[in-house]
């Protein structure tokens, strides 16, 4: 998982100026930050060690080649994203446009093609396995999945939503993972709790089939 770099520590300042210049050696930088070549040296040493930046030797008319220094795509995550913000948008204009059946529509989509997807890999597996690995994979999103056997069944916890700002304004976001369930284990699905409606965390709870 990327190293996230917070602030504006001289390893950050660092980075942007390589993201304006495209490619700088370590002389160029410390004359920009103020900085000594030595100190920036050690940062991209470091940054280099972490993956955030790659070295390129560029060769001189006379004397030793000079090392240049770009981006990795790795480094690409350090920067702000909005990408929550760009969604709320697209769904504010869809909804706009279509009614709030369009965003419906759409999110009904949006699980039926997971479903697809995660259905070839579960295939022939009994309930229990095919939960296991639908909650697992549910799991991979970053939302600290968890199961618990409930007397309705099996309750899945979901201790935090990537999607939550989106969520809040659009709780059709909501329906994905019940629907995705529902889809994947042919069995009802219901939600206990909701982060759209302000609790702590969204849980589901999954009937498990009866015996014959």
């Amino acid at each position: 998982m990327p190293s996230m770099i917070a602030g504006r520590s001289t390893r950050m300042e660092v980075l942007e100026l390589i993201r304006r210049k495209g490619r700088a050696s370590a002389e160029a930088i410390a004359s920009d930050l103020g900085v000594t070549p030595n100190a920036i040296r050690q940062h991209l040493t470091n940054l280099e060690r972490d993956g955030f930046v790659v070295s390129h030797p560029e060769r001189r008319a006379r004397g030793r080649p000079s090392l240049l220094f770009s981006l990795t795509e790795r480094a690409d995550s350090v920067f702000p994203k909005r990408y929550g913000q760009l969604a709320t948008m697209v769904l504010q204009e869809v909804q706009e446009l279509g009614g709030p059946e369009a965003l419906d529509e759409i999110f009904s989509r949006v699980a039926a093609r997971h479903a697809e997807v995660i259905g070839r890999e579960i295939e022939g597996l009994d309930f229990d396995e095919k939960l296991r690995r639908v909650v697992a994979w549910i799991g991979r999103a970053g939302t600290l999945a968890e199961q618990t056997e409930v007397q309705e069944g099996v309750q899945i916890t979901i201790h935090n939503c990537p999607f939550r700002n989106t969520a809040l304004k659009f709780p059709q976001v909501c329906t994905i993972t019940p629907q995705l369930i529902s889809r994947l284990l042919d069995t009802g699905v219901s939600q206990a709790d909701s982060i759209h409606r302000r609790d702590p965390y969204c849980s589901f709870v999954v009937q498990r089939p009866r015996a014959g």
